[in-house]
């Protein structure tokens, strides 16, 4: 199997429960990744901005890739890890510390340089013989790109693909076009079927974590050349972010995660969310929600 074959499909940005003291909860990751490996999904994408990445320490996230990739690939699932830092060296360290112990791939959103830096940066990652994803988040990086940019990164030997976290649908097609080799993954949940049809490879995205069976089910009738189907489905999907959107989604996200008992706090301090900030009535419209959601991708 090839590399690029390997790494398409639904591949979930596993989150990093808290302790009381903002540490890593080693137990809840156990068990929550225990769940995901039961599901139909693809593979994990470890510390990155769902995981919390940015916030744990270089201990703590090397911690959690020796704890999840064994299990990962027992289960014979994917695993890109995140290794973005502010300098090259930590990121470079925290590449080869991953493939040491069996990634698939590492990822980087880009440092806030110009872009000769950032291709170098890249470069250094390359070298150490992992495959690597570049990260486009321009909301939080404040990078923004077209496909000149684009094409100086994926470029580089050893960059195989993208996560692009953007409304921009036509920069995907325009990069899937150029470089059909290269594995695109569309990042915002909203854009899951309109980054599938404009031909993402699959799909990293936060509300995963609550609803595996559901993503991987549109990501199969796309695949499958069974959109229409799909469309209900993400209609249903849609309408239930828009909701969650009226309470703040990460504070959402957060309030379904703990009512589900999967963690009991995903992001650390200084955050915004503290437990009962949405409202209850509204909690338990969108768990009736995301079980409606997983019984209709169910009867498809």
């Amino acid at each position: 199997m090839q590399i690029t074959d390997r790494l398409r499909g639904i591949v979930v940005p596993i989150v990093s429960p808290c302790t009381p003291d903002d540490g890593v909860d080693l137990d809840a990751l156990a068990r929550f990744c225990e769940h995901l490996m039961r599901s139909p999904i693809d593979g994990l994408y470890i510390n990155g901005g769902t995981g919390d990445g940015g916030s744990l320490s270089r201990k703590e996230r090397e911690k959690t890739v020796e704890m999840l990739l064994p299990d990962l690939k027992k289960a014979g699932k994917c695993a890109i890890v995140h290794v973005g830092q502010t300098f090259t060296r930590e990121a470079v360290a925290l590449a080869e510390h991953a493939m040491a112990h069996g990634a698939d791939a590492v990822a980087s959103v880009p440092p806030r340089k110009g872009w000769d830096q950032i291709v170098q940066y890249y470069r250094a990652l390359a070298d150490t013989g992992a495959p690597v994803f570049v990260y486009y988040i321009p909301g939080v990086t404040g990078m923004t790109a077209g496909m000149d940019e684009m094409k100086r990164l994926l470029d580089i030997p050893g960059v195989t693909g993208l996560k692009l976290s953007d409304w921009n649908v036509f920069l995907l097609r325009q990069i899937k076009l150029q470089y059909p080799e290269k594995t695109v993954y569309s990042g915002f949940d909203e854009m899951l079927l309109p980054g599938l049809l404009y031909g993402a490879d699959g799909c990293i995205g936060t509300w995963e974590n609550l609803l595996p069976e559901f993503y991987a089910k549109v990501y199969r009738l796309v695949r499958d050349g069974r959109a229409e189907e799909a469309r209900p489905l993400c209609e249903a999907f849609t309408a239930f972010l828009a909701v969650g959107w009226q309470y703040g989604i990460i504070d959402t996200f957060e309030e379904l995660m703990r009512a589900r008992g999967y963690a009991l706090r995903c992001f650390r301090r200084p955050a915004s969310w503290a437990p009962g900030k949405v409202p209850a009535e509204a909690v338990a419209d969108l768990l009736a929600r995301m079980e409606a959601m997983d019984a209709m991708a169910k009867a498809v």
